[in-house]
């Protein structure tokens, strides 16, 4: 008995110090992935995936869109012609994903930058960021020609768009990396009290420690499985179309557009947006086609429209409306996603003490105190006898 006491203290000895280490570790690496690897707020679309050939390598790093659209820009800015500037921005920033890499093939066989562009774009997978950013260049041309300030526009949306998915990185790999420890540290103690010791070996296979064992299993994984969806619903920035269709409008706007020509540009953008554009080229009234935009948001669709309605009408300017409506739409899609990190401890309290921590007391402690106790009843008639 003393002798399995002494084999258990030193397992707990032993995990107590390399804890801290593993933490460490485990967190730096799991920082480094989050931050550096794929995309991982990924908005995976309603409809079906791409073929195979166009689909996005998962393990490939995240590209910077946001330096990209800005290198254009100064290339433009410095009388560049739309193809070269194009050319030379792919080159620098090798965007290695599928669809940036068939972009590069017809911009280098000298297709067109408008063409070349939209079939870049139907290659993207929806509501990815590689669409999104494919998307805002094809707004930020008119007549065959990149518009600067539209360019700068579209980096600037796209900068924020990767700081809010670094915010959700951050606090998905925290929350991860606490569900893995907690989940991996009683099969710790078990492998080491496995290993340590022989009576607890000899009395592992029992009935009264194999049946916690079992039970300490199931609801491990079942709060593991409870946290990852708990942390996935916390995380995902589901596709939002009212900011995109406002973003894409004031790009298309700084082009010099008129508002009637820059919401057909819509048609690439999202299925809302197309239906929009089908409806001003069939010549719908402007209300009645923009009605759609009220069902995406009851805010900024609601009061986009009503701009839209009103500057047509008493053809009023409209651009600062507009970038005024996206930023803050903007604003309230950062603070929803602070909220919604700040509400995932919380949330996550329920599967902690439900699942895991029963869980680690069934396969860390109470296989132990069984086996001691086994062993004890089992000593006990021999000492009598």
């Amino acid at each position: 008995m003393i002798d399995l006491l002494a084999e258990i203290s030193m397992v707990l000895v032993l995990v107590w110090f390399s804890t801290p280490r593993f933490f460490h570790l485990f967190d730096v690496s799991e920082m480094q992935r989050r931050l550096h690897g794929a995309d991982f707020i990924r908005e995976v679309a309603t409809s079906s995936l791409p073929s195979p050939r166009h689909q996005q390598r998962e393990t490939s790093p995240q590209p910077d869109f946001a330096a990209f659209c800005e290198s254009l820009a100064r290339a433009t800015r410095s009388g560049a012609a739309p193809h070269d500037a194009l050319l030379a921005s792919l080159r620098h920033h090798q965007l290695h994903h599928q669809c940036w890499e068939i972009l590069l093939d017809d911009v280098t066989a000298m297709r067109s930058c408008d063409s070349a562009l939209a079939i870049a774009r139907e290659s993207a997978q929806l509501h990815s960021t590689d669409a999104q950013c494919l998307s805002l260049l094809q707004s930020a041309m008119v007549h065959g020609n990149f518009v600067p300030s539209a360019l700068d526009h579209a980096s600037s949306v796209l900068r924020d768009h990767a700081a809010c998915n670094a915010e959700l990185a951050v606090a998905a790999s925290q929350a991860q990396l606490s569900a893995r420890l907690l989940s991996a540290l009683p099969f710790l103690l078990l492998g080491g009290a496995i290993l340590v010791s022989s009576q607890f070996r000899s009395s592992l296979w029992s009935p009264i420690v194999l049946c916690p064992l079992l039970i300490g299993v199931a609801l491990n994984r079942i709060g593991w499985r409870w946290i990852t969806s708990l942390i996935a619903r916390a995380v995902h920035d589901g596709p939002d179309d009212i900011g995109q269709l406002t973003e894409h409008l004031c790009v298309s706007l700084r082009t010099g557009l008129s508002m009637t020509l820059a919401c057909e540009r819509w048609r690439s953008v999202s299925p809302v947006g197309s239906s929009v554009a089908d409806l001003i080229s069939a010549g719908a009234p402007l209300e009645e086609a923009l009605l759609p935009l009220a069902n995406l948001h009851p805010i900024t669709g609601k009061n986009l429209g009503h701009t839209i309605v009103e500057a047509e009408r008493d053809g009023l300017p409209i651009l600062d409306t507009v970038l005024r409506l996206a930023a803050d739409h903007r604003n309230e899609r950062r603070r929803q996603i602070d909220t919604r990190i700040r509400q995932l401890p919380t949330r996550l309290s329920i599967p902690l003490v439900l699942c895991v921590l029963p869980s680690f007391l069934l396969l860390s402690v109470a296989p132990l105190v069984l086996a001691s106790l086994s062993q004890l009843s089992i000593s006990l008639p021999s000492v009598t006898q």
